[in-house]
């Protein structure tokens, strides 16, 4: 008769010479050794280097229509843990076995327990179990021994096999980071196309914005451009999600509001009709914040409508502030957003800061907020100077305050300041 550890062996031969894949070599043994201890089931669990607790790779039933039945995470850490210190265990009933305390009571499917350690180059890899559902089965010394000769000859072609699976999964992890990064880059490039590229002249003032995109590229974009010789349409906004859809959103609705407004309808309208282009195109849980105005330079008056956008601050020659503040939800979340339009006078010596909450919402290594009574002082104070300048001092203040803290989201600011000789 052949011996059952030679045959075990001459087969493993033949499977390794026909699989490479981990998940059939691991089905193979447990069902291997499920027929040869004549246990209920068998199971390996190997523990991952990164974490503390073993986890199940597989676990095969002798009786598949009875199910399989998974260790409780308490029976899988006081196993390996004993396992670790003793080599091996075999107990008629280890919800009942004093050697286990914390497992009494605990209604386990696993009672009858046989278990030996995988080990690689010294080092536990894993364990190999067999298991009764029942109590009472008495595990004999030629019980362990099989288990042992089949851990001692799987141990290492496991250890192989699941080695090649990380490898390949590191590979698969590699090219969809280098996928991503080419979104990213895609996004932020059409993010900053969509952006004026070069200041505008009106008036008593000059326009002039600033983006500094996160790394994740959110989307934040601004806008102004001339209606007519006495008018400029100005717009901030800021697009929920993240890479490509959210800048595709960001392009629609810039070109959507663009073709409003240069209809000649009023803001309020514009804003109405560019809610009911969001609401109808983009997709379930898409908004915009975003605020516009139409500035009359040769009359000295702001028109605007807000749209749940962050409050642009008004500086007036005197250094007071004014929030220009209306009602309205962002874009897309309701047909009817209930918006309200403002009127307000502007001097030539008034100016206007327009911020997204990446601004305000920057963090420092303590998680305290640049907030907005930072870019309020600094905005009252330095107000009056040319708008570059302005831009150039506001978002370099957020930097110094976000220090070594990585940039969350989108950071953008546009200003309409005094023009300076």
């Amino acid at each position: 008769m052949e011996n059952p550890e030679f045959a075990f062996i001459s087969d493993l031969c033949h499977v390794l010479a026909e699989q490479t894949e981990l998940q059939p070599i691991l089905d193979w043994l447990v069902k291997k050794s499920t027929q040869m201890l004549g246990s209920d089931e068998c199971s390996i669990k190997l523990v991952r280097a990164e974490a503390v607790s073993p986890y199940t790779v597989v676990t095969k039933p002798r009786f598949p229509e009875s199910g399989t039945q998974s260790w409780p995470t308490m029976l899988k850490e006081s196993v390996i843990g004993f396992l670790h210190r003793h080599g091996e265990l075999a107990t008629p009933d280890i919800e009942n076995d004093p050697r286990f305390p914390s497992l009494r009571g605990l209604p386990l499917t696993v009672r009858a327990l046989a278990a030996v350690t995988l080990r690689v180059d010294g080092h536990v890899t894993g364990m190999l179990a067999a298991s009764n559902r029942t109590p009472g089965r008495k595990w004999s010394k030629r019980d362990l021994q099989l288990l042992s000769i089949i851990a001692t000859h799987s141990a290492g072609v496991i250890e192989k096999a699941r080695l090649r699976v990380e490898a390949e999964k590191a590979i698969r992890l590699e090219l969809e980071h280098q996928a991503m990064e080419k979104e990213l880059s895609v996004a932020r490039e059409l993010q900053m196309r969509l952006v004026p590229a070069t200041p505008l002249r009106i008036g008593h003032w000059q326009v002039e914005g600033r983006l500094s995109p996160a790394h994740e590229v959110g989307g934040d974009f601004y806008d102004y451009f001339e209606l007519d010789r006495d008018r400029v349409a100005l717009v901030i906004a800021d697009v929920t999600g993240k890479g490509i859809p959210a800048a595709l959103l960001v392009s629609t609705v810039q070109s959507a509001l663009r073709a409003f407004a240069e209809a000649g309808i009023e803001p309020l309208r514009v804003i109405e009709q560019l809610n009911r282009t969001v609401v109808r195109s983009s997709a379930a849980g898409k908004f915009v914040t975003l605020f516009y105005a139409e500035l009359d330079h040769a009359h000295g008056s702001i028109r605007f409508v807000n749209a749940g956008h962050n409050h642009p601050r008004l500086r007036r020659a005197d250094r007071t502030l004014e929030l220009l503040e209306t009602r309205g939800f962002a874009l897309g979340m309701f047909e009817s957003g209930d918006y309200q339009m403002r009127e307000t006078a502007f001097g030539p010596e008034d100016s206007l800061l327009l911020v997204t909450d990446g601004i305000p919402d920057a963090q420092d290594a303590f998680q305290r907020f640049f907030d907005e009574w930072r870019h309020d002082a600094l905005w009252r104070e330095h107000g009056g100077e040319p708008a570059g300048v302005l831009l150039d001092r506001l978002m370099a203040a957020v930097k110094a305050h976000r220090g070594s803290t990585p940039q969350a989201d989108d950071e953008t600011a546009m200003v309409v300041a005094p023009r300076r000789a």
